[in-house]
């Protein structure tokens, strides 16, 4: 558990550089449709796929809100936005333009049948662990050494 804890810890310190200041390259993710629960729902118009929690920003790269959630069909899908502070979903027009860093946004490929390479990718990842663990298992065998202790004690 100790190692887990550790792991969050990591994870924690590289998140809060992240959101400084604007990207340095932004691109067209979607445009507004309807204000829906306090989140503006906008249809992606990018033919990739924005992460959860990415930043949005105008075209001036002022950032407006998050992405929250991404639903609908494959080939027409839309996401909502959280909006930031003091920014209100209802404020914006319908076609309104929203943008993402370029960074945030992930192949369509990635989300189609059509990818067991990368999952095969991922199961060989796995399976370097499981050597990993082997390597823990060695630590059994300094018991072994104990029984040599034991074999002492006969001479």
């Amino acid at each position: 558990m100790g190692k887990g804890g550790k792991g969050k810890g990591k994870g924690k310190s590289k998140r809060p550089p992240e959101p400084e200041g604007p990207p340095d390259e932004i691109e067209e993710v979607g445009e507004a449709v309807h204000p829906c629960e306090d989140e503006l729902v906008c249809k992606c118009t990018n033919e990739r796929v924005p992460h959860f929690n990415a930043r949005i920003f105008l075209d001036n790269k002022e950032e407006i809100g998050k992405v929250d959630e991404i639903f609908g069909p494959i080939n027409s899908f839309y996401f909502s936005m959280k909006p930031g502070e003091g920014i209100k979903a209802d404020s914006f027009k319908k076609g309104k333009k929203v943008y993402i860093d370029t960074l945030k946004l992930l192949p369509m490929s990635r989300f189609l049948p059509q990818a067991p390479g990368g999952k095969g990718g991922k199961g060989g990842k796995g399976k370097g662990k499981g050597k990993d663990k082997g390597g823990k298992g060695k630590g059994k065998g300094k018991g072994k050494d104990k029984g040599g202790k034991g074999k002492g004690g006969k001479g």
